[in-house]
Order: C-alpha cells, then structure tokens, then sequence
C-alpha cells in the first residue's frame, strides 16, 4: 500500500509489527525540512504521518514535492494526510458542499504525492470545534448527511485509488463500534477504512477504569477494517464531575497490552501511532511504546 519510493526495510520484514508518528508535522508544511524529519527517523520510527493547518487546496505543487522528497531523503513512509475544512453533517448544504471538497483536496494531494491515505474527521453539529460534543450529532438525519458527504468522498477516493480514513470520537456521530460498522459497511466501498483509537471510545468511568472489554469489542467489530491504530493514554482527575485527560504511553490506564495483542491478531504486520504529544515527550512515549511491545514477544519492524 506505501509508495515504493519511500518503502523502507523494516517493511519488508513480514509480520511485524511497525510504530508511526503523528504531531510532528502539523503546520501549512513550510517548517517541513531535513531535521525534522531526520528526528522521526533517529528515534527509530518506521512511519510519518502529517496534518496541515491550511486547507489542503492552499498547498502548491512545488511545496508537495518538496516535503515529500524530504520524506524521501529519510526514507520514511508518508503514511497519511490530516487537515482542516467545513463541517460535512451540518445542515447548511452550502457548508456541507464546502467541507466535502476540502477533504476531496486531501484525497487529490495525497496522490499528487503517492502517500496512500487521505485522512477524514467526521466534524461536528458544534460550531465551535470539529471534535467537541453536540445532541444533534447522534441523530438519524445527522447521520445521513455524514453518510452521504463520505460517499461523495470516497468517489474521489476511488478515481485517484486513494484510501478514505477515518477518525472516530465518542463525542462525534461515529461515536459506537456498531455505528462505524454500519456506515462503513453500507457505503460498500473497499477504500473506506478507519484509524482506531482505542482512547477515543473511552467516554465514562466504567470504561476508563476497566478498558479490555471495550478494546476487545471494538477490534471484534472493526478490526477488518483498520488502516492504523492510533495509540494515546488516558488518567481520570479528581473533580467532581467526570473529566478523563489524555497522558503520555505507559503513565496512564490503557490496556496496552489488550490493544497490541489484538494488533498482532487482526493486522500483525500494521501500524501503531503515536500521537497527541509535544516534541518533548514523542521519546519517551516511543521509549514505552517499545519496551510494551517486546515485553509481550511481539515482533517489531
């Protein structure tokens, strides 16, 4: 699925397992050089993915080939694009429009470069932010409008054979493993796919105090269907009403060991990412990360 220009041979290793990274560029990608992602390669990561803060129709050729020659340099898989644009479930059928093309020029960029997978985020009813929470956005009609703006998606998708991926949230429409399922399933497309994050179905204390049982379901119902599995960790504070904050790999209350043994069952030769962290702590979440996977004897690229 990578683009044979940036393979790399851990790759080609079989069935191990690889760690990817996200953060390290997110920005309109004029910062994107030598040294940062030289960074990624020295800490021993197999895979880089990249978020734009500007919409992806803002990027011109010649800064494209730019940042991907430097991914070339490291020889480091691009793995995916990550970026800004209107909400695709609002009602406002011009915004919806609106958003739908801006993941389209996601899509578009990604083959303009050959990185294999166009990220999309399902947005939200809030006004003030794509992932903060609305009751509009677990309603039938909300749904259909995502259904319908990814199937206008996923068309550009298939034209460039670019894979459509998506991030699920408990606070957005795609908020149970049932519900992704059902919607991936029904577009019908083989390009549609889904980053799970084990962290982001965590929505009360229930399930934060005691996560195996909901990793296990989710995995059940969507492994087939994983692109990467984005890893963060969580801790719950101690206040009165529930506030559960992420943290950096191993210092929290995540499974890890239920995530990467479900890994190595469903997708054994895929990516785990890392994300969420500020430059400071990327090592010391890899550091972590590393040491889990091979104290479980599972084999790393």
């Amino acid at each position: 699925m990578l683009d044979n220009a940036v393979s790399r041979d851990a790759i080609t290793k079989g069935n191990s397992m690889k760690i990817g990274l996200l953060g390290l560029v997110h920005s309109d990608w004029t910062d994107v050089d030598y040294n940062k992602i030289r960074f990624a390669a020295e800490l021993g990561f197999h895979g880089v993915g990249a978020h734009l803060s500007v919409p992806a129709s803002t990027i011109t050729d010649e800064l494209a080939h730019h940042v991907k020659s430097v991914y070339d340099d490291q020889k480091m898989p691009f793995l995916q694009i990550w970026g800004p644009y209107p909400s695709i479930v609002t009602p406002d059928e011009t915004i919806r429009k609106a958003g739908v093309e801006g993941a389209r020029d996601l899509v578009r960029l990604c083959a303009k470069i050959g990185v294999p997978e166009s990220g999309v985020r399902p947005t939200s009813m809030n006004p003030r932010g794509d992932w903060w929470p609305h009751p509009d956005n677990y309603k039938p009609e909300t749904e259909e409008r995502l259904f319908k703006s990814l199937m206008e998606i996923l068309e550009t998708g298939e034209d460039l054979g670019i894979d459509i991926v998506l991030e699920t949230h408990v606070t957005t429409t795609l908020n149970t493993a049932a519900r992704i399922r059902k919607i991936i399933e029904r577009t019908g497309s083989k390009r549609l796919k889904i980053n799970l994050d084990p962290c982001n179905f965590v929505g009360d204390l229930q399930i934060a105090c005691n996560p195996a049982p909901m990793i296990h379901e989710i995995f059940d119902l969507l492994g087939e269907f994983i692109a990467t599995v984005h890893l963060k960790d969580y801790t719950t504070e101690d206040r009165f009403t529930v506030h559960i904050a992420e943290t950096v790999i191993g210092t929290g209350m995540m499974d890890f060991d239920t995530i990467l043994k479900r890994v190595q069952q469903v997708k054994p030769d895929g990516y785990v990412v890392i994300e969420h962290l500020p430059i400071n702590l990327i090592s010391v979440a890899k550091t972590n990360l590393t040491a889990k996977i091979k104290a479980l004897g599972i084999p790393l690229g």
